[in-house]
């Protein structure tokens, strides 16, 4: 067994060498944990995904000894690099663009509209303007106003016909040794406009050393061409407000990592709103 470090989650995580030889990749959280529902949530879409999907395969999952446990093909790879000048992301980017097409429409039925279900935790500026930090900085201060009509737009939007991943960053995507993309926790997959997991590669690309001009890998993918400027600029804010308000939150036990990764995506989304509105 070999312990998997990353991530957020204070769950198990763990790669299995069996008995006859294959390997399973098994995450597991504790019933009782706050998070123990998007375990059952992933474990619902990765049930549902089709065989064509770049994914690892769902191949147990359930309640045993108190833990929410789940069992997955295990996949041999590492996390794809995404600095500047990195042969990795073409590839990532044509493999979310494949995705997009394969799980376009949603096979997994019933689920909640990424306009409520993502649109409920996706903004922060018009709460941050109820009672500004004292720390807020000074750009943010002088336009919360504007960016807490502004990060509202996209919700109406964000529904479409595709399952949408929902948290598309580098520590979710594998790059195998047989050069294949594989996309990994979709603990936050619901039912929407495909735009939404390219539009997530910026912000990421930009914690990685890159300007935000780094919009331009994704020239010639449909789903951002065909999405409106002011729609893509609204999400932009959204994760700024969102990372903004969240980083200014008491540490969830067990995750000492996860508010400074905040603090530094909430840098970088305010980045690339600058830059989509021109602000200096």
């Amino acid at each position: 067994m070999a312990d998997q470090g990353g991530g957020f989650t204070p769950g198990v995580a763990a790669r299995l060498r069996l008995a006859d030889d294959s390997g399973a990749f098994v995450k597991a959280m504790p019933v009782t944990h706050p998070l123990a529902d998007a375990y059952r949530h992933e474990a619902r879409i990765a049930a549902g995904l089709p065989s064509a999907a770049p994914v690892p395969r769902l191949l147990w999952h359930g309640t045993a000894e108190g833990w929410v446990v789940l069992v997955f093909d295990d996949v041999d790879g590492r996390h794809p690099d995404p600095t500047p000048g990195s042969a990795d992301i073409e590839p990532v980017v044509d493999a979310i663009a494949a995705m997009s097409r394969t799980l376009t429409p949603c096979p997994v039925a019933e689920l909640e509209p990424s306009s409520t279900a993502r649109g409920a935790w996706l903004h922060g500026w018009e709460l941050l303007a109820q009672d500004p930090p004292e720390d807020l900085g000074a750009w943010e201060r002088q336009h919360l106003a504007e960016l807490a009509k502004a990060e509202t737009v996209w919700r109406s939007h964000a529904d479409g016909p595709a399952l949408v991943h929902g948290d598309i960053r580098p520590d979710h995507l594998l790059t195998t040794t047989g050069g294949h993309i594989a996309v990994v926790d979709w603990a936050h997959a619901f039912h929407g406009a495909p735009w939404q997991d390219i539009a997530d590669l910026v912000p990421h690309l930009v914690m990685a050393g890159h300007t935000p001009a780094a919009e331009h890998h994704l020239a010639g993918v449909d789903t951002w061409e065909e999405a409106d400027e002011e729609v893509l600029t609204s999400y932009a804010a959204a994760y700024a407000g969102y990372w903004t308000r969240m980083s200014r939150q008491p540490a969830p036990k067990g995750v000492p990592h996860l508010r400074p990764y905040l603090r530094r995506a909430a840098a970088t989304a305010l980045a690339w709103v600058r830059h989509r509105t021109g602000a200096a």
